[in-house]
């Protein structure tokens, strides 16, 4: 690097310290996942993040959205529980509901054993919570009905990745 090169990064590392190691962090925590660009999205969009001083705390938020997600697919179901008609689909509807009340009980106890540090049970929990969006969207294949809710499955599961391998690396 050359010496004007050099003064200015240091310039910039010394007005802008936080947003330039932040920034640095949420891109080596998004490295590590295989939704690359849902990773950043998510994490540049949040305060938490943006001002994180370590991985685990970048951790925890992905952690956080992938919470906020389940229960938004959660309550798309049941939203279509009360509309749906065809009784393939109802079943359907039934057992994912069932699934994603599972899937926030497990992101909830992932988000408890994170902040215990215990991350072999954030994988635990996580993986299992992804399992379950896998049962969910099975069921409509089971029921030959095309799913709904598709789209907000694969987010919850590309999210949960991200946490997983985000985590594999605390």
């Amino acid at each position: 690097m050359n010496p004007i090169s050099s003064l200015v990064f240091l310039l910039l590392l010394t007005v802008f310290p936080t947003q330039i190691l932040c920034q640095s962090l949420i891109d080596q925590a998004c490295g590590y996942t295989s939704y690359k660009s849902l990773c950043l999205s998510t994490l540049q969009s949040d305060n938490e993040a943006k001002s994180a001083k370590d991985l685990l705390t970048i951790a925890k938020v992905a952690l956080k959205y992938t919470g906020t997600k389940a229960q938004e697919v959660n309550a798309e179901v049941k939203k279509l529980q009360g509309s749906a008609k065809d009784e393939g689909l109802k079943q359907a509807l039934t057992d994912c509901a069932e699934n994603y009340g599972d899937a926030i009980d497990q992101i909830k106890s992932s988000t408890t054993a994170l902040g215990s540090k215990k991350y072999n049970d954030v994988k635990t929990w996580v993986s299992a919570a992804m399992n379950d969006a896998d049962s969910c969207e099975q069921g409509f294949q089971d029921q030959s009905v095309k799913s709904p809710i598709a789209s907000l499955s694969t987010t919850f599961t590309q999210l949960s990745s991200n946490v997983l391998a985000i985590t594999n690396h605390l």
